[in-house]
């Protein structure tokens, strides 16, 4: 229980810290995982490698790869991006070994669903009454769409619907479904009154896609999920109703910024023509796109508000492989466990955005989630694989039951 509480933690302090623009508050973060992670290290009895583990692996070396081929634009931003990278697979890893036990996992998604609803709730006070400053303390640079940490509200819900899945699956779930419906409510609320146009839509897909896969799973029984639905209806009504909807309504019936953003993919598109296999380095986006930039608007544009189309721009093609592949393996364990639904939701919204680009502590908050999805899955296979050893029942047909748990 003690590496969950200090790998939340450090997630935690990766968030409040995330609106810092110098780079120590993620150094320090790197610091912690790693050295959390050394600490696992020298307490494990053995290390079982994973398709998954080694897709992040090839990720991680690519951009090494990058500079070693001279394929990379700008060898400094490559080199700070593969310790990104290396961070990232430590942070995937340090999730899957220390969240691999039930108790661990419960644990750590209740602190998660109860931190983000502190932090949500925090968010939306400090939207009405701080004029842009993060905590009413430090001034962002923005007067409006700050909340809490994040000063941009793509990102705050994708924060949002990577967590909102975990509060709904323990509402539905746990004893204390009150609490977790509450948590689940406020998250919603709060990516609602951040005004995101993908991300509202996405957090309230959720909310459907966690009671389809409740009921195809039977994690709860019917009565429980009917209970849980008109409980969890009546706590998001509430917490709309509170913190308002009309930003997101102003947002909807106005224009926003899609002809840069569609000059941006089609600036990436136009660069993997020119690099295709080793693409121009990972970092680089924005130091091509004034080589490729079709309109002139006065506005920087530093990420490509598409993150597949900056990875296969910035990584090649052989780079958007891995990362597909990556996600197909995580598209089923994700469903399965159904608090790791948000998993999947960002790379949807990633197709319109960039949450895996320029704040790698969200990126890291994927990661982990995407770890404990694994950690889930490779213990209901270990449990199963435990049962077949046991009964000598190992035989094609037998219907796999679930006995992770969590």
């Amino acid at each position: 229980m003690t590496a969950a509480a200090l790998f939340a933690a450090l997630l935690f302090y990766a968030t409040l810290t995330l609106w810092v623009p110098e780079r120590w508050a993620w150094s320090l973060f790197q610091v912690g995982v790693f050295l959390l992670a050394g600490w696992r290290v020298g307490r494990a009895r053995s290390i079982r490698p994973t398709p998954a583990a080694a897709t992040v692996a090839v990720a991680a070396a690519w951009p090494l790869m990058q500079v070693a081929a001279g394929g990379s634009v700008a060898g400094g931003e490559t080199w700070m991006a593969a310790l990104d990278w290396a961070a990232f697979l430590v942070v995937f890893l340090v999730a899957k070994d220390i969240l691999s036990g039930q108790r661990e996992r419960h644990w750590f998604l209740g602190a998660i669903s109860l931190g983000g609803m502190t932090v949500a709730a925090a968010a939306v006070l400090q939207d009405y009454s701080s004029a842009g400053k993060i905590f009413w303390l430090f001034p962002s640079g923005y007067t409006e769409g700050v909340l809490g940490p994040f000063v941009n509200r793509n990102q705050y819900a994708a924060w949002v619907e990577l967590l909102l899945p975990a509060a709904l699956y323990l509402a539905a779930t746990e004893r204390r479904r009150a609490l977790y419906g509450a948590a689940a409510a406020i998250l919603l609320g709060s990516a609602v009154a951040g005004a995101s146009r993908a991300g509202s839509a996405l957090a309230a897909l959720e909310v459907f896609a966690v009671a389809l896969a409740l009921t195809a799973r039977r994690a709860a029984p019917r009565r429980a999920v009917a209970l849980w639905a008109v409980q969890f209806g009546c706590f998001a009504a509430i917490a709309i109703a509170v913190v308002g909807w009309q930003g997101l309504r102003d947002r909807l019936g106005t224009p926003g910024t899609e002809v840069l953003r569609m000059d941006a993919v089609r600036a990436s598109l136009a660069m993997i023509q020119d690099r295709p296999w080793l693409g121009s380095g990972l970092g680089t986006w924005a130091r091509m796109y004034p080589r490729y930039a079709g309109l002139d608007t006065g506005v920087a544009v530093n990420q490509a508000h598409n993150d597949w189309a900056q990875w296969a721009a910035e990584g090649g093609l052989p780079f958007l492989v891995v990362m597909i592949l990556f996600a197909g393996l995580l598209c089923k364990p994700a469903f399965r466990s159904i608090y790791g639904l948000g998993v999947a939701a960002v790379l949807l919204h990633a197709l319109v955005d960039y949450p895996m680009q320029q704040r790698p502590a969200l990126a890291a908050w994927w990661f982990a989630m995407a770890g404990a999805v694994c950690a889930r899955e490779a213990a209901a296979n270990g449990a199963y694989d435990d049962v077949l050893r046991r009964t000598g029942r190992a035989r094609r047909g037998i219907a796999r039951a679930d006995p992770a748990g969590l």
